[in-house]
């Protein structure tokens, strides 16, 4: 009797081993204990940028665009805008945008990777 239940054990295991490999679960993107996911940093989308104006004061790009998370500690002319999404450990999405102001006035925009569009 035990034997037979052994064995029962060992199929049913066995069977789900086999169903769970027909399934198309990805196990590469599935984690244990579930990770959520994280963002960091500005969200900043297309239509904020096309906003931005040279010629705009320090409190007008803020207004539009919001401040800065982090701001160079050397360079108080350069706000520097990041966002990361990352997903079970992966890094989803990235952009840089960096706003470069003259005597408190924003002189240019330059941005890295792709803001989202809304």
């Amino acid at each position: 009797m035990k034997i037979m239940r052994n064995s029962l054990v060992i199929w049913y295991c066995f069977i789900t081993v086999i169903l769970n490999g027909c399934s198309g679960v990805k196990f590469s993107e599935w984690r244990f204990p579930y990770m959520y996911p994280v963002q960091q940093g500005n969200y900043i989308t297309e239509q904020q940028l096309s906003q931005l104006k040279v010629g705009m004061t320090k409190d007008q790009v803020s207004f539009v665009v919001g401040h800065p998370v982090t701001q160079f500690m050397f360079n108080s002319q350069q706000w520097q805008y990041m966002f990361q999404q990352f997903r079970n450990d992966k890094l989803r999405n990235s952009y840089i945008v960096n706003i470069n102001f003259e005597s408190d006035i924003m002189k240019s925009v330059e941005s890295a990777g792709q803001v989202f569009i809304k």
